[in-house]
């Protein structure tokens, strides 16, 4: 038996239909999330970023570093910085956008701030620290594994 070869041409069209159709259903059960909602507002702003990490690294010691407990991470600040500091640290969690955490960076009178990572949901983490003092910006962020 022969098929005739507009026969053959409309299979193939129906095939390559129902394949496209299965896959938007697929595709479509899944949640579409961005790593962040400002995602393209933050990619505009990666120049700014990437000098705020140079002037980062340009500092004597790193200024986040975990805690001798392993619950907790420790920001310290260079004791110029101390007083006029101004910024947030950022408990980001890359698999899950909604688990993410701000808190004011707050530093005691010699710069330093330990904060607790107990109540955060086992898995990877990152630490980000941004903050601004002496008309400079700054950024380090160090990754943290809580299980």
């Amino acid at each position: 038996m022969r098929l005739h070869w507009g026969t053959a041409i409309a299979m193939v069209y129906t095939a390559f239909a129902i394949g496209t159709v299965g896959f938007v259903v697929f595709a479509a059960q899944y949640p579409v999330e961005l790593v962040r909602d400002d995602y393209y507002a933050g990619a505009l702003r990666h120049d700014e970023r990437r000098t705020a990490i140079e002037n980062a690294a340009a500092l004597p010691a790193p200024v986040v570093t975990a805690g001798e407990n392993g619950r907790s991470v420790v920001v310290a600040l260079p004791d110029e910085q101390a007083a006029d500091a101004d910024g947030t640290v950022t408990f980001y969690r890359p698999s899950h956008a909604a688990a993410d955490r701000v808190v004011a960076l707050v530093p005691d009178a010699s710069g330093r701030q330990e904060l607790s990572l107990d109540g955060l949901e086992n898995g990877r983490w990152v630490v980000q620290v941004e903050w601004t003092s002496g008309g400079r910006s700054y950024y380090q962020e160090l990754p943290v594994m809580l299980r």
